[in-house]
């Protein structure tokens, strides 16, 4: 087995479990930058758009009262439905009050048709929760083709119709190159039977990444963009 199949296991064996979020840098930066966002903002009805494997959905039908996955194909038996982002959700207009959306867009070829169709299944002060990548590595071949900055999202959303509640950036350079090693270490060491040959390391150079990051104060070279934008309450009632 080599190093790319030995991590695809690390991950099929831990994902939807809390140590999926210990064995590598990336896993640790999503967890403590996105949780609190969902934590804050993910209530109702909840849409878990581009779901995949379905390592968030734990935390999210924690929030929600009726949870709903989708992806364009299916990557997880109990996938709610197949749907394209872009335009063709088999859902009613404003039958959603949360919709989440991580590290998706990247992997849609008209990524501009994807906030206008959230919108619309959105209920009027529902929000996304919106992560996209910008300084990232390829992934997800050959079904990966853009990169967004945090300027060209507002405008993206803002031609949607959705208002921006809240922007910040995740991850930095110093933790991807760290998160090359972490994949590398757990690819390498993997095992149930002793997990922290794997989440030591990431700990360790999650850390270091962390710190050294710290220096880039404005963002410039983030690995990824979070937002949480909302539809605009009426005003006609």
């Amino acid at each position: 087995m080599n190093l790319k199949d030995r991590w695809h296991k690390a991950c099929s064996d831990t994902i939807g479990t809390d140590m999926f979020w210990r064995i590598a840098v990336d896993h640790r930066s999503l967890a403590e930058e996105v949780l609190p966002l969902i934590h804050s903002y993910a209530r109702g009805v909840v849409l878990d758009a581009g779901a995949g494997r379905m390592a968030w959905r734990t935390v999210l039908q924690a929030r929600a009262t009726h949870y709903m996955s989708t992806d364009y194909t299916v990557e997880h038996s109990e996938l709610t439905f197949c749907a394209d982002l872009q335009g063709a959700v088999p859902l009613g207009d404003e039958t959603v009050d949360t919709i989440f959306c991580c590290s998706v867009m990247e992997h849609t070829p008209e990524p501009w048709r994807v906030l206008p169709e959230l919108c619309r299944i959105l209920r009027p002060g529902g929000h996304v929760i919106l992560s996209v990548p910008f300084v990232y590595y390829l992934h997800g071949w050959p079904h990966d083709y853009f990169r967004f900055t945090r300027f060209g999202l507002t405008r993206l959303a803002e031609q949607a119709g959705l208002h921006v509640v809240h922007q910040s950036n995740g991850g930095g350079i110093f933790r991807m190159a760290c998160q090359a090693f972490s994949m590398a270490f757990t690819a390498l060491l993997w095992t149930p039977a002793a997990p922290w040959l794997s989440t030591l390391p990431a700990a360790a150079l999650y850390r270091l990444g962390r710190l050294l990051d710290r220096f880039d104060g404005d963002g410039l070279f983030s690995q990824n963009i979070h937002m949480v934008l909302m539809r605009p309450p009426r005003t006609d009632i």
